[in-house]
């Protein structure tokens, strides 16, 4: 499905325990996210992106993939209304980054969860619903 991204499914489990539906759905996020990213054509990501090799990139958005994992729990819990990104999740990796860019890379997040969340309405895998079951996915990954 990714096979176009630098991104590793085994960079969301270390345990054969963190194989779960919630963790395939983080890596599909960041796939969706790398390939969003990629494919912006925003002048202030261009330039922002040119600093950075694909290695990196992907790197960024499995981060910033699994910092979402706090924010899905919140929305579920009812502790926030909505599941969103946050900036704190770029400047913990990118520090020097300007609000220009950070402003740039979340309109990407932003519609790159879209993207997940109507793909999530017709998947019959249900990773958030059974967030913490089994995904075979990651073993059909494996190398």
């Amino acid at each position: 499905m990714f096979d176009d991204t630098p991104i590793k499914s085994t960079w969301f489990y270390i345990h054969e325990s963190e194989k779960t539906k919630l963790n395939w759905f983080l890596y599909e996020y960041a796939c969706t996210l790398y390939m969003h990213m990629r494919g912006s054509k925003s002048e202030v990501l261009q330039r922002w992106k040119s600093k950075r090799s694909n290695k990196q990139l992907a790197e960024f958005c499995a981060y910033f993939s699994k910092r979402m994992k706090q924010s899905i729990y919140d929305r579920i819990d009812g502790l926030t209304i909505a599941t969103v990104g946050n900036e704190d999740y770029i400047f913990d990796l990118c520090h020097t980054n300007t609000a220009a860019e950070n402003g740039a890379i979340l309109d990407v997040v932003e519609s790159s969860w879209d993207e997940m969340l109507a793909i999530c309405e017709i998947c019959p895998v249900r990773c958030i619903s059974e967030r913490n079951e089994y995904c075979a996915s990651f073993d059909r990954m494996e190398p």
